[in-house]
């Protein structure tokens, strides 16, 4: 089935907004065995955006139109659906009531253009919005179906995986079962991890195993994807490539599937009934941030402190050293926080900038016995070495917990 993806939006084609729903849209179709084999941006124009409906409907089956759903002027995806399919707009009283309904129960006046919401063309599906005033809708145009969203993710997110992906599989009419198996890894790169699983996919008996990689700095993600005509199928050509996936990338991957790694490590600290406090120069507190997401009633992160000034955290931990940034003041001050708030673990993450755009950053983790420590060498602007610090700080600390090696390379340091 040959499926298109419509974005409009002036402030998409204008580059103002970045267009992540188109990627989130095509990764989410692709999981289920869906590929997206065009992609259009159009403005907020009428004349261009009916083009763009009428040569779709031409040359696709399914077609998913992102955006224009909203009250203003500006918003034409319903008036330009009508067009295309040659049906005249007419007021849905069930729409209508429902959006009223959801102004009611927020205290608010719904103003007269957002009617202009449950108008859709005659003929049209309407598909469901529970978050939302903007409802989708589906039509007809040609001999291509196709699906309206609201362009605000949250909204678009829940109506492509509750509605728009049932439709399109009913549409597709491929009696197949397809499943997605997903590693998350830190410290190693696309180059190198393709490399290594170069003869992964023979192991699929059937050599039906797809193998995939995304990398958004600084985590690497592996995707095993496949279609099979049972569970038993799947299971027998999935099973061998993935443990060879686990045995090649060994301690590089860090969770598996929709885990993260701030959510393997406070599992590992709540199981153990452990707790932790950190301190982190020049992180914007990542570290912390991204455990306390994991962690909303503090039970395992008792103290998280940041600042972007050494001498402020030398003085809070009376370090006398108050020039001197390196691996031992790391060390310090990754026990006296331990100390200071009674925890199991004080965690350490202080960066130095050596050079323009590289730093060091000194890890350091405080247990009741010793201190465990480590130099991460980084290349590149601030934010990428923020985030590589703080990556790597949460990556040692589940290796320790692990019992793996806390000083593994990684791919993204400098030599």
């Amino acid at each position: 089935m040959q499926i298109e993806i419509i974005c409009t939006g002036d402030e998409i084609l204008s580059g103002k907004i970045i267009n992540s729903n188109f990627s989130y849209m095509s990764r989410k179709l692709e999981e289920v065995g869906l590929s997206v084999v065009w992609g259009t941006t159009v403005g907020d124009d009428r004349k261009e955006l009916l083009d763009a409906f009428i040569l779709a409907s031409k040359r696709s089956d399914a077609v998913i139109v992102n955006g224009g759903l909203g009250p203003t002027v500006d918003d034409l995806s319903q008036e330009i659906a009508a067009e295309a399919s040659g049906m005249e707009l007419e007021l849905r009283e069930d729409w209508l009531s429902k959006m009223e309904g959801f102004f009611t129960m927020r205290g608010r006046t719904m103003t007269e253009n957002n009617k202009k919401q449950a108008m859709l063309p005659k003929t049209s599906e309407l598909i469901d919005n529970p978050v939302g005033t903007a409802c989708g809708f589906a039509i007809n145009i040609k001999n291509s179906r196709f699906f309206f969203t609201p362009g605000v993710p949250r909204e678009l997110f829940r109506m492509l995986e509750n509605e728009i992906i049932p439709r399109l599989l009913a549409l597709s009419g491929e009696k197949v079962i397809t499943k997605l198996k997903t590693f998350h890894s830190y410290g190693i790169g696309e180059s190198r991890a393709d490399s290594i699983l170069n003869d992964s996919l023979k192991l699929s008996p059937d050599n039906i195993v797809k193998l995939g990689f995304q990398a958004h700095y600084p985590q690497l993600e592996t995707k095993l994807y496949i279609k099979a005509s049972s569970l038993e199928q799947i299971e027998k050509n999935l099973k061998p490539v993935e443990n060879d996936i686990r045995k090649k990338l060994n301690n590089f991957i860090f969770a598996e599937d929709k885990n993260t790694l701030e959510g393997v490590i406070t599992k590992i600290l709540e199981k153990s009934n452990k707790t932790i406090a950190i301190v982190e120069l020049k992180t914007n507190g990542g570290t912390a941030a991204r455990l306390s997401s994991e962690d909303p009633n503090g039970k395992i992160l008792k103290c998280g402190i940041f600042s972007n000034n050494i001498e402020n955290i030398y003085t809070q931990f009376d370090i006398q050293e108050k020039n001197t940034i390196d691996l031992r003041g790391s060390d310090i001050i990754a026990s006296r926080i331990r100390n200071q708030f009674s925890v199991s673990y004080g965690l350490s993450i202080i960066i130095k900038n050596t050079l323009d755009n590289e730093a060091e950053a000194y890890i350091s983790l405080s247990d009741s016995d010793n201190v465990t420590s480590r130099i991460g060498y980084f290349v590149g602007d601030e934010q990428r070495i923020r985030l590589g610090a703080v990556e790597m700080a949460l990556d040692c600390l589940r290796r320790y917990l692990q019992d793996l090696p806390f000083n593994e390379k990684s791919d993204f340091e400098k030599l």
